[in-house]
């Protein structure tokens, strides 16, 4: 059963990479901008609410027919207020990278911190894979290990 499960994943990522286009290229990046996108987002407000909670005490007393019943009761009430609605905004790093294809296009790639990760590529030559729209930048951190990081094709410049 576990050799056929690794069968069909090996098939299914086989049959996946074959449908890209990948294309092995090598870029030249003259300079990043970055940016930093605002997006506003909207916070619904709350109602107040009161909540009671009460305790008793009580002793009774039998009189031979007529029993006698004192007592407390303490209640608390714990309020918590409502909150107005209000806008909120999220700061979303970007990075317009301009750069220069072995077959001499100037290209500028595009990066959206979030899902990914986005570097600020200084200039120089870097390795790349172009697949659909998109460039898979290679790069290497101190360590020595190899990084890649996904651009999308925006345009000229």
């Amino acid at each position: 059963m576990r050799r056929s499960i690794c069968f069909f994943c090996l098939l299914l990522f086989a049959t996946n990479s074959l449908g890209k286009n990948k294309r092995a290229v090598t870029i030249q990046v003259v300079d990043t901008q970055t940016s930093t996108r605002e997006r506003a987002y909207y916070i619904p407000g709350t109602n107040a609410h009161s909540t009671t909670n009460c305790t008793s005490n009580a002793t009774a007393v039998d009189l031979g027919g007529t029993a006698t019943a004192n007592g407390t009761t303490d209640c608390t009430t714990t309020t918590t207020p409502g909150r107005p609605a209000s806008t909120g905004v999220r700061y979303i790093p970007q990075a317009h990278v301009h750069a220069i294809m072995s077959n001499g296009a100037h290209i500028t790639l595009w990066c959206q911190a979030g899902f990914r990760h986005c570097n600020n590529l200084e200039p120089g030559t870097y390795g790349a894979e172009i697949v659909d729209n998109s460039v898979w930048v290679y790069t290497h951190d101190l360590g020595g290990k190899e990084h890649k990081i996904k651009y999308r094709y925006v345009g000229g410049w």
